[in-house]
């Protein structure tokens, strides 16, 4: 398998913490008065969300899950809450409460790409592939889902994880023609072409991916690969020294030295 993972959606990149205060003057007995600040409904629920989301990340599921159910406490119709739900499912294993969690989300948000985006994601988890394509291919048939770029790149990722590299390098295209700059698409693209056997696109891309992307463990090891298939050992050799200098606990660095390349 290779660096990159799917790319999960939960349509809350534009929530800040604190949410949206209202002011409401109140009026105390010696005709005084205070402010109350209270937090927007809504806002308070994503918040909570946010912070289970960062929670689940650091591995504090209990603590993830409890602020999930206080989000939809505070709103019971937060979308971000139960497609967050969805997700905690996912990432602790109750497989059975993330099937349901997902069905009854395209039941009631069949409008919602985000939703039809991260199906796809468990779905390909479970090995569900031609299930999973129909949720990528849905997300990306509404028309104002704007992640397309994103769930092609994912469709590609579920594609190289059934071993059908040929059907990956397609969608991760289609997704290259909405967004010809994405480092974490060209990045991929590469280690596509590597797994086909095509080090003139795998190097075409990686060229590409160093204009967006600052050079990384993942960046070297690629390269590194490119110019030992190209039979350019010396400057494999450069590239190998540079990443376990740089990166020496990377993941990329220990397959180098152990030439599991």
């Amino acid at each position: 398998m290779g660096k990159f993972s799917s790319c999960l959606v939960l349509g809350l990149a534009s929530l800040v913490f604190g949410g949206c205060v209202q002011e409401n003057l109140v009026m105390d007995g010696k005709d005084t008065y205070h402010i109350e600040k209270e937090m927007d409904r809504e806002r308070a629920a994503n918040n909570r969300v946010r912070i289970a989301l960062h929670l689940l990340d650091e591995g504090q599921a209990t603590l993830a899950k409890d602020n999930l159910q206080k989000a939809l406490e505070i709103n019971p119709d937060c979308f971000d809450a139960k497609l967050a739900f969805a997700w905690y499912y996912q990432t602790v294993g109750e497989i059975e409460n993330a099937y349901k969690a997902y069905n009854e989300l395209v039941s009631k948000y069949s409008d919602m790409g985000d939703v039809f985006n991260n199906y796809g994601i468990f779905l390909c988890s479970q090995n569900k592939y031609a299930e999973a394509y129909q949720m990528y291919e849905k997300a990306v048939s509404i028309s104002k889902y704007t992640r397309i770029a994103e769930t092609y790149v994912n469709a590609g990722r579920c594609a190289f994880k059934q071993g059908d590299d040929n059907r990956a390098i397609g969608y991760v295209d289609r997704s290259l023609k909405y967004n010809s700059n994405n480092p974490y698409a060209l990045g991929f693209r590469a280690e596509l072409a590597l797994a086909v056997g095509d080090l003139n696109k795998a190097k075409e891309m990686m060229n590409r991916y160093s204009h967006f992307a600052a050079e990384n463990a993942f960046s070297l090891f690629t390269k590194l690969r490119i110019e030992e298939g190209s039979g350019n050992t010396a400057q494999a050799k450069i590239y190998g020294q540079e990443l376990v200098t740089r990166y020496p606990d990377s993941v990329e660095a220990k397959r180098y030295m152990s030439n599991n390349y």
